[in-house]
C-alpha cells in the first residue's frame, strides 16, 4: 500500500508532510508488530486463567489508536483525512470486533475506547470500505479454521 500510495501524485493516502509521513508508518507497524499479535492471541487463547491478562494486553495495543484519535481529534486517525494508517489498521479492526464478539463475547468498552468506536463509524461509512469488506458471516467462515484448530 505504501508504494502504491506513493506513485499517485493527485490523490494519496500519504500526506505531504514528512512528520505525519513518519507517525503513519509507526502507526502501522504498531498494527503489524504489536496490536495483531494481541488480538490474535486473545482470540485463540484456551485457557481461561489467561483471559484477563491477554485481553489487558490487547487493550493496551489499543490505547495507541484511540490516543492517537484524541490527539488529531478525529474522524481518522490523523484528523480529517482518510490516510493510509485508516486503510491499513481498519481491517484489523474490523475483524476484532466479529470475532471477538462471535467466539468471546467481547466488545469494545465504550469507556476506554470511544473514539476508536466513532472511528469505526467513519470507516464503515466510507463507500470504499464497504466495497471492500467481507460480510461478518464470511469472516467468520474464514476464521472458524483458526478458532477451532487444536494449538
Amino acid at each position: 500500500c505504501d508504494y502504491a500510495t506513493s506513485l499517485q501524485r493527485d490523490q494519496t493516502l500519504l500526506p505531504n508532510d514528512p512528520f505525519l509521513r513518519a507517525s503513519i508508518r509507526l502507526l502501522n507497524d504498531h498494527c503489524d508488530n504489536v496490536f495483531a499479535k494481541t488480538q490474535f492471541t486473545f482470540l485463540m487463547n484456551k485457557n481461561d486463567t489467561k483471559e484477563d491478562e491477554l485481553r489487558a494486553e490487547m487493550e493496551n495495543a489499543l490505547a495507541a489508536y484511540e490516543d492517537a484519535l484524541v490527539e488529531s481529534k478525529g474522524p481518522y486517525l490523523f484528523g480529517t483525512d482518510f490516510t493510509l494508517a485508516d486503510a491499513h489498521v481498519f481491517p484489523f479492526m474490523q475483524r476484532l470486533v466479529i470475532t471477538l464478539k462471535h467466539w468471546k463475547n467481547y466488545e469494545l468498552p465504550k469507556d476506554k475506547f470511544s473514539n476508536i468506536l466513532l472511528w469505526l463509524d467513519s470507516c464503515f461509512g466510507r463507500s470504499s470500505v464497504e466495497e471492500s469488506s467481507m460480510t461478518d458471516e464470511k469472516t467468520i467462515e474464514v476464521y472458524t479454521r483458526f478458532v477451532g484448530a487444536d494449538y
